[in-house]
């Protein structure tokens, strides 16, 4: 008898976390969702249990956590695979964001990284080792465009996803010859609370929305089982046309600035 795949889905109690949530569900998945908040991770399990006609032991399991604390890190996963026995895929979507950089106090920077990076290294070391007895598994991390393409101002924010590509990138080499697949998800501005409460430049109705990062679950979960993906970047349309004319712009700014090594510049 095949065994119900689990997938455990870290920020699950709502926006991305949630979405993907979703999205797992109707691929058949028994969902573990891990959050601070015990209120909202109840009123995220009744929400997905009604819209996805799940009842009794294949409603969503609940684990509160705070991430930032290393050993609630660590017990929640130990809880996870103790009820489970087994984990098919690991979806790091818990994340913070506080701008600032060189100005940020040492408390603050130290949870922008215990948050965004030291907690999915605990849990993908708790998790991995599953996965390889397994012998398969699929880890997908949200990082951020700011993981690509750091940004003035949000040093700390930028160094802590900049962390989780490196970590994503090695697992990605490490495990995937293993059984083991593992991608990085790295969007721009995305329709939730903390972007709402970041001052987005764009209105929500040109972000990326929530269930276009579970679609790009989606699309990965439909490769096939020979195919790897490291990372998938997702940019808002309006961000694009923007940041390529700031570019040009400097360049502009730049010939002017040296117009006769411009002008003799030979290719």
């Amino acid at each position: 008898m095949k065994e119900t795949p689990v997938a455990v889905v870290t920020g699950g109690s709502r926006g991305i976390g949630r979405a993907v949530a979703r999205e797992l569900a109707g691929w058949g998945y028994r969902l573990v969702l891990v959050a601070r908040s015990r209120e909202n991770l109840e009123a995220a399990r009744a929400e997905l249990a009604k819209e996805c006609g799940l009842a009794g032991v294949d409603q969503p399991d609940i684990e509160a956590a705070d991430l930032a604390d290393a050993g609630a890190v660590r017990e929640a996963a130990a809880a996870v695979t103790a009820r489970h026995g087994r984990v098919d895929l690991l979806f790091n979507g818990a994340g913070i964001s506080v701008p600032g950089s060189f100005e940020l106090d040492e408390p603050v920077f130290s949870r922008l990284l215990a948050v965004n990076l030291r907690a999915p290294f605990l849990l993908m070391r708790e998790i991995v080792p599953l996965m390889l007895r397994q012998g398969r598994g699929r880890i997908i991390n949200v990082a951020s465009r700011n993981g690509k393409v750091a940004v003035a101002g949000l040093g700390g924010y930028s160094a802590s996803k900049f962390g989780l590509m490196g970590l994503g990138e090695a697992a990605y080499r490490e495990l995937a010859a293993k059984g083991v697949s593992v991608t990085t998800i790295c969007p721009g501005w995305v329709n939730t609370d903390m972007a709402a409460g970041e001052g987005a430049s764009l209105p929500p109705e040109a972000m990326i929305q929530p269930e276009d990062i579970a679609r790009t679950v989606r699309w990965l979960l439909s490769l096939g089982p020979s195919v790897r993906v490291m990372d998938v970047l997702l940019e808002c349309a309006g961000d694009v046309e923007r940041r390529a004319s700031v570019e040009l712009a400097k360049l502009y700014a730049l010939r002017d600035r040296h117009r006769e090594e411009f002008d003799n510049l030979v290719l």
